[in-house]
Parts: structure tokens; C-alpha cells; sequence
């Protein structure tokens, strides 16, 4: 099915379907993003502004990064990452129609997404395989921990999530051995952002823990851990913008803005967040 699909549609796109593609992810990441934004403003104390609807700021993030997968899974070359990706983008648009789809939902995204990872895993390094199964495993023990029940996994689930986002440097490397000046200064940046959390989290630890629990859905997980996935979402940022790879960027701001993927909200820009940087690296 996705196969005859993708074959009545690229032909619509005029050769434009990678560009139509990474303009949906792109879109994509700035939803997520802002509903991030948008959470910690309407939690900060003494915030007096207009009063944002919970069920539009979920809804609208959760149509935009379902549409995105869509759009992503008609327009790529290989069937499987098409099939991986509708599941992805369907059942994340059934989530938001009825709560009985939620367990079926959850089940289809991890499916769907460790397809994408198992077919671009055969052209990823040793690195970068071992950073999309962390990724992968984050995805399912957080779906596990919060739509499954097992809310005994929660304090693993974001302590999984926040490693395999600070193992997102492995996708935006382009030689390990040989550092180019690009690579150096994501890596500077990195280590400024790991020094910057770990500081302000032992000055202001509240504060802290209430930023990462409202903005990303983190429980039970240990400052450090928190300032590496901090560090390398800057270090994985940092190295897109430096050598303009768009994409990359969007995948990472698409982890790294979801944060701990325990429900269909998050657990949608998470699972194609890893899509997105598992097919980056699988190009390079």
C-alpha cells in the first residue's frame, strides 16, 4: 500500500520530494519546540498571560509531527521506511481521536520506528547503531512507563531518554579521528553546555527539576545525566548549523524538545526525531 502510494504522489512533487520532506520535518521541529516554550511559560510563577489550552497545545504539535511522518514515509526511496513511517504518522493522528487507540498507538510507533532504525542500520557505523537502539529503547520503555502502566520504568525511562539524546553527536560526527574545525567547535559547545546545567542545577536545583519535569517529563534522574543529554543536543545542534545540515538539526531539536517519550505526545516527535537522524547519518 505504501509502495503504490508513494508511486501516485512523487510524481505530483516534480522531483521536490526530499525538499517537501524536510520542510515537513522542519515544520515539525519548530511546533514541538514551541509547545516546549510554551509549557514552561504558562508554569512559570506568576505567569499573567493568555492562558494556552492544554488539548491545543498537545493537539496541534501531535498534527504537525504526524503529517510530517506522512510526508516523510510517501516521498522515501526504500518501502519499508515508507510502511515504518505511515504507522508512525497514522496512528499518532488515531491517538488524538479516541483514547482507545492509545495501546495500539504506542505498539504501531515502536514498531513502525524500529523498522526505520533496523533498514537505516545497515548502512550506520558501529557508533551510530548503538546510539539509534538507545534512542529505540528510550521509545519503548517510555511508552511502556507511561501509556503501558508500568510506572515502575518512569525514572529508567527518562534516564534512557536523556543517554540516548547525549549520544546524538554520533550521528552529526564526520570523522571521529580527525576532528575538522566545525567539529571542534560543536564539541566546545557541548562541554559549555554540560558545564553550564551541572552549575545551575547545584545553584538553583528546584528550579531545575522543575524545568526538566514540566519541559521534558523527567523523573528520578541525576543531574549529570540531565547535563549529558544537555551537552550533546547542543554538541549534535551545534555541528548541523555549523555545516548546514538542516535536517540533522530538526532531528535532534526533535528528541531533544519531545524529552522523555512516556505518552503518544511526546512519543511522536521521539520516534521521528530518531528517523530523521538515523537516515542523516545513512547518507553521509
Amino acid at each position: 500500500m505504501t509502495a503504490a502510494l508513494q508511486r501516485r504522489v512523487r510524481p505530483l512533487l516534480h522531483g521536490g520530494s526530499h525538499s517537501v520532506a524536510d520542510l515537513a520535518v522542519g515544520a515539525a521541529a519548530v511546533a514541538v519546540a514551541a509547545r516546549y516554550l510554551a509549557v514552561l511559560f504558562v508554569n512559570a510563577p506568576g505567569y499573567g498571560g493568555v492562558p494556552i489550552s492544554p488539548g491545543l497545545a498537545t493537539g496541534v504539535p501531535t498534527v504537525v509531527v504526524a503529517a510530517a511522518a506522512i510526508a516523510v514515509a510517501v516521498t522515501d526511496a526504500d518501502p519499508l521506511t515508507g510502511i515504518g513511517l505511515l504507522f508512525v504518522g497514522v496512528f499518532g493522528l488515531l491517538s488524538l481521536l479516541s483514547s482507545a487507540a492509545a495501546l495500539p498507538a504506542a505498539a504501531a510507533i515502536v514498531l513502525g520506528t524500529a523498522t526505520v532504525a533496523a533498514v537505516a542500520g545497515r548502512q550506520l557505523d558501529f557508533v551510530s547503531a548503538g546510539a539509534a537502539a538507545l534512542l529505540v529503547a528510550a521509545l519503548s520503555i517510555g511508552l511502556a512507563s507511561g501509556v503501558g502502566g508500568w510506572t515502575d520504568l518512569r525514572s529508567v525511562a527518562s534516564t534512557v531518554a536523556l543517554l540516548g539524546i547525549a549520544s546524538t553527536p554520533a550521528f552529526a560526527a564526520t570523522d571521529w579521528r580527525s576532528l575538522s574545525t566545525a567539529d571542534w567547535g560543536a564539541v566546545l559547545g557541548g562541554l559549555a553546555a554540560f558545564a553550564v546545567v551541572l552549575a545551575v542545577g547545584r545553584a538553583v536545583p528546584f528550579v531545575t527539576g522543575a524545568v526538566t519535569l514540566t519541559g521534558t517529563g523527567v523523573v528520578g534522574t541525576s543531574l549529570p545525566v540531565i547535563a549529558l543529554a544537555a551537552a550533546g543536543a547542543v554538541t549534535t545542534a551545534s555541528a548541523a548549523s555549523r555545516t548546514r545540515r538542516w535536517p540533522l538539526l530538526a532531528g535532534v531539536a526533535l528528541v531533544a524538545f519531545a524529552g522523555v517519550p512516556a505518552s503518544l505526545p511526546r512519543a511522536l516527535p521521539f520516534a521521528l526525531g530518531i528517523a530523521v537522524l538515523t537516515a542523516q547519518e545513512g547518507t553521509q
